[in-house]
């Protein structure tokens, strides 16, 4: 990072001493000359061996062509993109052909694309090729240094780039560096006291943990955990990844590999108090500075490798007692399917508690449930794995689960397992009905409307409708006369920024309900509520598909909407702060004619408005009976969410990291034209152009917005021309685009069941 920084900053930057170097390697004879081209040449040609053979390596090699080929793709996609949008200018590909007198350039593009792949394969290679892929790194920079692609600064930043994606990549999934040995395993079992024999490499592996199987002196067969090196960061980076993308529950989470053996060998403990049957923990602790080990004793075989038929119904019973026993005793064991059961005569033990909680709710209870019992499924079919979780959990357990047996609930490693697994559940919500007399949850609204197809259709036909009449308007001409000077680099930078506003927005909805939600679904939802709001006015589509998502996730649909309330209301709050401090800072001045207005007569329509409103709400029965009950609901749900500071702050946050978003996007647009308004300015106009265009029920605010943001910049005095095309690239990146992708988003959500 600090290369790729020292590089940036050199940009239109020759300090003396580069300017002395490259002086020096350009003066040298034309004999060396040409060695640098030859040398700049093998080193393409070097990256492009190693790529080959992990390529045809087979299977063995598949680690590697995963980390070389993200490595490559990335490096090249990101330097490129960084390059133009910093300095106007693609970087060269292949200078050779017909280049005789290059400008130099950022990043030099062949520096970054054999950095990186060169260390992301290194762990994969020997020793011998690893430092002669240093030594073609180092070749390479000098060569593109005296070929005059790029200034040494240049050059410098563009290993940066390459460094830095590849350290990326290895981070993320792990370097093989970091994984230990069988010897190294043996060594740190003996200095915690325990000799093993036999050990082998589990054939199943889990991200950023090593499993072997051994076997003690006396015989006992043990599975071993070994955390290496790089388990800090890619056990992290996977429960990271995890806990926001499969809602998986955050206290997991550790931060070294010595705390993630530790406390998977903690909930094994308390389990095994609680009465549940798990394995003995022989071993577990940090022997070295290298290597955390956890050993437990092996219980025997895993319950999906047995055959069905020989699977007892007093065996299942036996496990779905000790899940009872388990959640009494407020564990969970967070992964529990058929592959975490071990049989062994006529007794099991539960086992893989790395997931596992010594502290739970009514979420980690039924997802617990719902995992085992589509993993049964799966196995021996749904009827019978529900006819023994309903003996051995109770009738009533059972149907507790029933508002979280849906798809979105189970994790994404068990679904994989089926081949349709929307089928499994539908068999599996049959057989639980079925079986405790209980209705599913009332489906989402929002599907029984019209069939599915109908209502897309009709959403695209809407949404046509309401785009059509806006682009005919639009003066192309004035527009392009406005853009054709523009720094379209600034732009693919505001595009990038703008399409970033739905991570807070998902961020908020995760703060304004209480239960875990997962991150990347309500990303694709806030999405997906663009394509929406383009077909129906004001805020009632967004509404209908939040209720309908948390609906999924065991909310009633009055819940679901008082949340959808308190989001909105404090995204409102961040707004009338944002305006209220930007006109106090004198950061924004309006040039606006002044307008005899009676504002005493404005405020009583306001007031009368307001007292009509409350009036016939108390008055008239049916909408008393609808609109109280949620709007007290909404305040006791607001009450609550300001009293923790945690929650608060994180709402609050997130609706100001949205604005800010839209700010600076709105802000990189005017710089890219030219304009020069302060981010103030720019973000009081994208704040009070949200605020004025949702007053009017038009889908999306389609014309509205455009003529109001138009006003405000124009207002604030800048040229019309200049002002409607900012507006239109603006709305563009953070309303239209975002709409076209919301269509398919929307079919993603219904595909996967979250809506």
């Amino acid at each position: 990072m600090l290369l790729l920084l020292w590089g940036v900053v050199g940009i239109d930057r020759l300090p003396p001493w580069e300017q002395a170097l490259t002086d020096f390697l350009t003066s040298l004879p034309s004999w060396v000359g040409s060695l640098f081209s030859l040398g700049y040449a093998f080193g393409l040609l070097y990256g492009l061996g190693i790529l080959i053979a992990v390529i045809t390596g087979g299977r063995e090699r598949r680690g590697a062509l995963r980390d070389v080929g993200v490595a490559a793709i990335v490096a090249t996609a990101f330097g490129s993109i960084l390059g133009f949008a910093l300095t106007g200018s693609w970087p060269y590909v292949f200078p050779e052909l017909g280049l005789d007198s290059p400008d130099p350039r950022f990043p030099v593009l062949r520096v970054v694309l054999v950095t990186a792949i060169l260390v992301a394969a290194s762990p994969h290679l020997s020793r011998p090729m690893r430092r002669l892929g240093w030594i073609t790194i180092t070749t390479l920079a000098v060569s593109a240094v005296a070929l005059e692609l790029g200034h040494p600064s240049d050059t410098v930043g563009s290993l940066g780039i390459g460094l830095l994606v590849a350290g990326g990549v290895l981070l993320v999934v792990g370097s093989p560096r970091g994984y230990p040995d069988r010897s190294s395993v043996a060594s740190a079992l003996r200095a915690l006291g325990l000799v093993v024999k036999d050990i082998q490499i589990n054939p199943e592996q889990s991200w950023g943990v090593r499993s072997f199987t051994a076997t003690t002196e006396s015989g006992t067969p043990i599975t071993i955990k070994a955390y290496g090196r790089d388990a800090t960061e890619s056990q992290l980076a996977a429960k990271v990844w995890r806990t926001l993308w499969y809602r998986e529950d955050a206290q997991t989470l550790g931060y070294s590999r010595l705390q993630a053996a530790e406390h998977e060998a903690l909930v094994t403990l308390f389990a095994g108090r609680a009465g549940a049957r798990v394995p003995e923990v022989l071993a577990v602790g940090e022997a070295s500075s290298e290597i955390a080990l956890l050993a437990v004793a092996s219980g025997g075989s895993a319950l999906d490798d047995i055959d069905p038929a020989d699977i007892s119904d007093d065996l299942l019973l036996a496990v779905w007692s000790d899940l009872v026993q388990l959640h009494a005793s407020s564990i969970s064991h967070g992964s529990l399917t058929a592959k975490a059961i071990e049989v062994k005569a006529d007794t099991h033990t539960l086992v893989d508690f790395s997931l596992g909680s010594l502290a739970i709710g009514e979420v980690e209870r039924a997802h617990d449930v719902v995992e085992l019992l589509f993993s049964l499924s799966l196995l021996i079919g749904a009827e019978r794995a529900v006819q023994t979780a309903a003996a051995g959990l109770g009738v009533d357990t059972l149907a507790s689960t029933l508002p979280y047996l849906q798809l979105p609930a189970i994790s994404t490693k068990t679904r994989k397992q089926a081949e349709e697994p929307k089928d499994v559940m539908k068999e599996v919500q049959a057989a639980v009905v079925g079986a405790t007399g209980q209705k599913l949850p009332d489906p989402a609204k929002l599907r029984r409307v019209t069939p599915r197809n109908l209502v897309m259709s009709g959403l695209l036909i809407l949404m046509a409708s309401a785009l059509i009449p806006l682009f005919t308007s639009v003066d192309y001409a004035a527009v392009w006369e406005v853009l054709e000077t523009a720094t379209w680099g600034l732009i693919l930078l505001a595009l990038f920024v703008g399409q970033s506003m739905f991570f807070p927005q998902a961020t908020a909805t995760m703060f304004a309900v209480p239960r875990p939600l997962p991150f990347w679904p309500l990303v694709t939802l806030n999405l997906a509520a663009k394509f929406v709001s383009l077909a129906i006015p004001s805020a009632a589509g967004r509404v209908a598909m939040n209720a309908a998502f948390l609906h999924k996730f065991g909310l009633t649909i009055t819940m679901a909407v008082t949340q959808g309330a308190v989001d909105t209301f404090s995204g409102f709050l961040v707004q009338c702060v944002i305006l209220i401090a930007g006109f106090i800072s004198s950061d924004v001045t309006l040039d606006i004619d002044p307008v005899d207005v009676n504002w005493a007569i404005i405020l009583l329509i306001v007031v009368l408005l307001v007292v009509g409103t409350v009036i016939t709400v108390l008055r008239v029965r049916r909408l008393r009976d609808r609109i109280v009950p949620i709007v007290q609901q909404g305040w006791g749900t607001l009450v609550t969410v300001l009293r923790q500071p945690s929650r608060a702050f994180g709402l609050l946050g997130s609706n100001l990291v949205y604005w800010l978003i839209l700010g600076s996007t709105l802000w990189l647009v005017l710089q890219a034209i030219e304009v020069d308004l302060s981010f103030g300015s720019a973000l009081v106009v994208a704040v009070a152009t949200d605020l004025l265009g949702g007053f009017v029920p038009i889908p999306g605010g389609v014309g509205v917005a455009e003529a109001v943001m138009t006003g405000f910049l124009t207002a604030l005095g800048v040229d019309q021309s200049a002002a409607f095309a900012a507006t239109i690239v603006y709305r563009a990146i953070t309303f239209y685009l975002p709409a076209l992708e919301g269509f398919f988003a929307m079919r993603w959500l219904e595909r996967n069941e979250y809506l």
